[in-house]
């Protein structure tokens, strides 16, 4: 097989519910100056059957789908693992022609493509009409298209083996094309391009034009049921970090009492193995924090605090973060660089909290009490532009 055209490839009633779902609508909104969007929608028994019968292909939960505003340049299509087909359906009318081995084919709604991997293919003539497809997919149903050059992962250990990709960019812009529920990624040291890879990069920022990323998010937290010293009736008193509220006045290192002003929760995919990576939780113990009253779990990217460092823990953080960072005078250690944090390989996913406190300077942070370990907070400014959670 070379390439195959299904006219008809859905029922009125499929097409009708694939082309008027809410997520595809939201997703033609989000259509911006580069012309297309990346998203998926969730599959209906009957277009799972008609997939499988007509295509032989099995989807068991979400379709792949995107808009495209404007002609395709030729290209062969790349995906991120080895494939032998690929699989689009134009969903709506366009102007313009779909070309694959130099046959050319008008873009008319509810017809269905099948070619082989290698084979170049484009559009011509579609003017400013958005066009919308399912697909382009392979048999593995992933995403399919031109080489891209941003790949986006949910945890560090994806983005440093490129498995189980949540989105894609074919341009070195962050984020805008993928409506992922994260906004801030950091960069696995196995990307090839120059961008440093210490950052934090929020949606919008700008790549080195060069080589392939693979991002993964960004998330420094507390363990749901961790506890934080405030004050409370006037007195000095543990309360779960999922409790705190606005206004709640915890302890600081240095500064006394500082209210709560913003808080953020959301899930972390926690792997079951012994990767010391960044987005995961650690579990701190007190026959290794002696101030600990009882098991700590942070995540990877979240620091505690210590003065003196150890030269170990010195070379760690100015590999991976360029510079040596001090909260209320003492050293930022992150957790996955450590090494009495230990990686907590219970699988499965867990609920994370962080907070900030009142600050004149929104780019600062404090240091506080978790279970009696002193650790960092989140400055106002990277709770609200850079943690990937839902704020309260």
């Amino acid at each position: 097989m070379i390439y195959m055209a299904y006219t008809e490839m859905f029922s009125e009633e499929e097409l009708y519910s694939l082309t008027n779902h809410p997520d595809v609508l939201a997703a033609k909104a989000s259509l911006n100056a580069s012309g297309k969007v990346y998203f998926t929608v969730p599959i209906t028994d009957s277009i799972r059957t008609t997939l499988e019968s007509r295509w032989g292909v099995r989807v068991e939960a979400n379709l792949p789908m995107r808009w495209i505003q404007g002609d395709t340049a030729p290209h062969v299509d790349v995906g991120p693992s080895k494939f032998k087909t690929t699989y689009l359906v134009y969903l709506n009318d366009s102007p313009g022609e779909f070309i694959v081995d130099s046959q050319s084919y008008p873009i008319q709604a509810n017809v269905g493509f099948s070619f082989n991997e290698g084979l170049s293919h484009e559009t011509r003539g579609t003017g400013n009409v958005p066009r919308l497809l399912l697909g382009p997919m392979n048999e593995w149903v992933e995403p399919v298209g031109g080489s891209p050059l941003i790949t986006y992962f949910s945890t560090q250990a994806d983005a440093d083996l490129q498995m189980n990709p949540i989105g894609f960019s074919y341009d070195y812009t962050v984020g805008p094309d993928v409506p992922v529920p994260y906004t801030s990624w950091r960069i696995s040291t196995f990307s090839t391009g120059n961008s440093p890879t210490n950052l934090v990069y929020v949606d919008g920022a700008s790549l080195d034009p060069a080589g392939y990323y693979y991002l993964y998010p960004a998330a420094p937290c507390f363990l749901e049921g961790s506890t934080i010293l405030c004050q409370v009736d006037g007195l000095e008193a543990y309360v779960p970090v999922e409790k705190l509220q606005r206004g709640t006045l915890v302890k600081t290192s240095l500064d006394g009492f500082k209210p709560v002003v913003l808080l953020g929760k959301g899930t972390l995919q926690n792997p079951g193995d012994d990767a010391r990576i960044e987005n995961r939780l650690y579990k701190c113990t007190p026959s290794h924090y002696p101030d600990l009253t009882s098991d700590l779990y942070l995540t990877g990217g979240h620091s505690i605090l210590e003065f003196p460092i150890t030269e170990k823990q010195k070379e760690a953080s100015l590999q991976r973060l360029g510079k040596l960072y001090v909260t209320d005078k003492k050293y930022r250690v992150m957790a996955c660089d450590d090494d009495r944090a230990e990686p907590w390989n219970s699988e499965g996913q867990y609920r994370i909290w962080h907070f900030a406190l009142d600050h004149h300077d929104e780019g600062m942070n404090y240091g506080v009490y978790a279970n009696g370990l002193l650790v960092e907070t989140c400055s106002i400014r990277f709770l609200k532009t850079k943690s990937n959670m839902e704020l309260k």
